[in-house]
């Protein structure tokens, strides 16, 4: 089995929110929502994510963003923006949604995610990682 079919089957199947798999093992599984499950699973394995699948509940442009910064080659949503699946698929990442909608919102729906909001203020990818680094440190704190 591919390692995004894996992923997906395990994402619907036993209701996680992040399931992230590698040659067949399964490397990280959550059942957090938000952006925090993928940035704690990129601190806890560095560098062994390249070329992992991601499955994912929501897909924004947060997620992709880390996604192509750990060198995660394919992800599945099972709801995403339209910005984050065209920058995935911009870098070559094999990505399929069952759902596309034009923003990730907030949980009242009155506005952007602050998460969205966050990453369109960045200019790449490590600088979304560094100020989600910052900002997570601070909430511990």
């Amino acid at each position: 089995m591919r390692d995004i079919e894996l992923a997906r089957r395990l994402l619907t199947q036993e209701e996680l929110s992040l399931v992230i798999t590698k040659q067949g093992e399964i490397l990280y599984s959550s059942k957090e929502k938000g952006v925090r499950p993928l940035f704690q699973a990129i601190l806890s394995l560095a560098g062994s994510l390249d070329k992992a699948a991601v499955a994912d509940r929501v897909v924004g442009s947060p997620v992709a963003m880390l996604c192509l910064y750990a060198g995660i080659s394919s992800v599945y949503a099972l709801l995403a923006s339209e910005r984050a699946l065209s920058m995935l698929r911009n870098e070559g990442v094999d990505v399929v949604a069952k759902e596309a909608i034009p923003n990730i919102l907030n949980p009242d729906r009155t506005d952007l995610c602050p998460f969205e909001k966050l990453a369109q203020s960045v200019t790449s990818a490590t600088q979304l990682f560094s100020t989600l680094k910052s900002l997570f440190t601070e909430a511990k704190q």
